[in-house]
């Protein structure tokens, strides 16, 4: 259901413009707003509110509730206060240097697993439409947030990627480290293909086999997923897929696949701290370098491709 369904949890629920989509620049009476709004997957909401997982993916959320509560700082970092928000947007960009000989300037966007906005806020702020689709409930409230004021049109989604409906038809879509967190992304790239127009573009990344095991966030007790050959899995903190790069063209079947290239050897990576702070320039040249190095060159944390509907 869209953002027109949505109620403040105190009763007071702003007015919307007309829509939708909605306005960003007329969203800014829902600054600071908790709000919900009628769920896609019926599973969500009890999670949201601290209740268990009922599938292995929705760890995830049981652990991204939990990190609200204690480090809400560091998950709200399109807050420019934040202590993570440099690095998120320099992460996007470099992101975006790597799809730039395909990323259109202008389209209606699908943003699948929109988290806080990272992709959205981009969007919006060249002026173009939006549907943003995310799982945690508190991850679209800080989106709406800080989308407010911008330009362009919004419009929410809670629900998972299997079970979005048909909302199409979009002329790209963004699927940003989602794919490893789901229980199918089979039927997150069917409804992905679904909803966008014939020869749309698809945006992606998703985990490496190897170079998580190595950055500062791995789990502990988790080296014994090296060779399991199975997700990793942290109940009640996190559900990991990885990929090779077989598997991962093996996912994309079907796809035209345009771009496939090792990515995170720093940002996030296992040679984040070793780096240390970096400009755009001098990150993607270390990307380039480690990625080209005879025995670092396997250790990268993520995958990152484009890919067209045929």
């Amino acid at each position: 259901m869209s953002l027109r369904a949505a109620r403040c949890s105190d009763g007071d629920t702003p007015t919307l413009p007309p829509g939708p989509p909605f306005e960003a620049r007329a969203l800014t009476p829902w600054i600071g707003r908790s709000f919900t709004l009628p769920c896609g997957d019926p599973r969500l909401p009890e999670v949201c509110a601290g209740g268990p997982a009922p599938s292995p993916a929705l760890e995830n959320l049981v652990g991204l509730t939990r990190a609200w509560a204690e480090h809400p700082e560091w998950l709200s970092f399109m807050d420019p206060d934040a202590p993570n928000h440099e690095a998120k947007l320099l992460e996007r960009a470099l992101y975006l240097r790597r799809w730039a000989p395909w990323l259109p300037p202008t389209g209606r966007a699908l943003d699948l697993g929109a988290g806080v906005g990272r992709f959205t806020h981009l969007w919006l702020d060249r002026g173009q439409e939006v549907l943003a689709v995310e799982a945690d409930r508190r991850s679209l409230e800080r989106l709406l947030w800080w989308a407010a004021g911008r330009a362009g049109r919004l419009d929410l989604r809670w629900t998972t990627a299997e079970r979005l409906g048909d909302e199409g038809p979009f002329d790209l879509c963004f699927a940003v480290e989602l794919l490893n967190y789901v229980d199918d992304p089979v039927r997150c790239l069917e409804r992905a293909a679904a909803n966008l127009r014939p020869g749309g573009l698809l945006f992606g990344a998703v985990e490496a086999e190897l170079g998580w095991l190595m950055s500062a966030d791995a789990a502990p007790g988790s080296l014994a997923a090296l060779d399991a050959h199975d997700p990793l899995l942290v109940p009640g903190d996190r559900f990991v897929r990885t990929y090779s790069e077989a598997s991962l063209r093996a996912l994309l079947q079907g796809w035209e696949l345009l771009l496939l290239t090792p990515s995170h050897y720093v940002l996030s990576g296992p040679f984040e701290q070793a780096a240390g702070p970096l400009s755009l320039e001098a990150l993607i040249a270390w990307e380039d370098r480690l990625r080209a190095h005879p025995v670092l060159g396997p250790l990268h944390r993520a995958w990152t491709f484009v890919a067209r509907r045929p």
